[in-house]
């Protein structure tokens, strides 16, 4: 009978132990989502500043790696440009040359740098193939759009 009864009072306790135990849980639960939700947040605040960072604006500047060239039909030829940003649209920038460096003997000749250098003007090339330098103008920028100048 001593067996019954306890028997009887630990089955009558489970549901209330498990209740307290599901309570626990729910609390832990909503405290968890709540961080969750905290830590996204902080993730889509942290892309949108990298974003700003690495956003194209008129003026600033860029390099062109291993641009293609072909002149006089037959020589074949790649250029680094430094560029600058005179227009921009969602998928391409318009583009000025400012400098380059050649890398093969006719971009090498003085005589060829003027026509080198006319090719990238006001050409509309895909922003995946500039990258953006970083320099103090650059960071002035990023600063001015930071306080909503």
């Amino acid at each position: 009978m001593g067996n019954i009864v306890i028997l009887l009072i630990v089955m009558s306790l489970t549901p209330v132990i498990l209740l307290f135990i599901i309570y626990g849980m729910f609390i832990n639960i909503k405290k968890l989502t709540s961080e969750v939700s905290e830590l996204k947040n902080k993730i889509s605040e942290q892309n949108q500043k990298q974003k700003s960072l690495l956003k194209f604006y008129i003026g600033s500047k860029a390099l062109l790696n291993d641009y293609s060239l072909i002149a006089d039909k037959k020589t074949e030829f790649t250029v680094d440009y430094e560029v600058e940003v005179v227009d921009i649209s969602e998928t391409e920038i318009k583009v000025r040359a400012l400098n380059f460096v050649g890398n093969h003997d006719y971009s090498r000749d003085q005589k060829n740098k003027s026509h080198i250098i006319g090719y990238m003007q006001d050409k509309w090339i895909s922003k995946n193939k500039a990258q953006l330098i970083m320099d103090e103008s650059h960071n002035r920028q990023v600063k001015l759009e930071e306080l909503g100048l």
